[in-house]
């Protein structure tokens, strides 16, 4: 595993864009895939987060605030990573995370942790809600998940078995006040999201 210091000044966080969208649903895919994302599809949820009517109809549905973020190659323009953010009507305390995931061939070179460390410091910094909050499940095939919401500090608050796959789900939650620093420097963030 490389340290942090080694990650390729290459890679750059941003905003999902219409330009990285198919790119971006491809991992996703590989990462996920449709047969088992059931009634969640980024396919539908990526387009409609950039979509200024798409915007709108995530609010009716209760869904304030939508958005994905990538990981990219700036020399190569090759997704490796994704993180959407989203408010929910419901849940006033909370940013949710969700289609995080990192290319395979790239894990390990923490891509993840600096992707996952962009898109939180974004929220923290708003201070106008107090958790971020993710969900997993206990299908095996989620047990890496598991591990690094835990690594990252996350902790079971509520747990809601489906009888539809036969697993629970586990609904994670940290306190951004409690979130630990991230050993990703400041300039670190900056540059990645130049």
């Amino acid at each position: 595993m490389q340290n942090e210091a080694d990650v390729s000044p290459d890679v750059v966080i941003e905003p999902l864009s219409f330009k990285y969208l198919f790119p971006a649903l491809k991992l996703v895919n590989s990462v996920f895939p449709r047969r088992e994302q059931g009634w969640e599809r980024a396919d539908i949820s990526f387009p409609i987060s950039i979509l200024p009517l798409g915007q709108f109809i995530t609010r009716l549905a209760g869904y304030p605030m939508l958005k994905y973020w990538i990981a990219r190659d700036r020399k190569t323009n090759q997704i490796y990573g994704t993180l959407g953010c989203y408010t929910r009507s419901d849940d006033p305390d909370a940013y949710w995370g969700g289609w995080m995931c990192v290319d395979p061939r790239q894990r390990g070179n923490i891509v993840g942790k600096k992707l996952y460390t962009v898109v939180v410091r974004q929220y923290r910094m708003k201070g106008d809600r107090a958790y971020f909050r993710m969900y997993t499940s206990t299908d095996p095939k989620e047990a890496r998940a598991r591990a690094i919401y835990e690594r990252y500090g996350f902790k079971i608050y509520k747990e809601k078995f489906n009888p539809v796959t036969g697993y629970t789900i586990l609904y994670y939650q940290a306190p951004f006040s409690e979130m630990g620093r991230s050993s990703l420097t400041s300039e670190d963030v900056r540059r990645s999201t130049e």
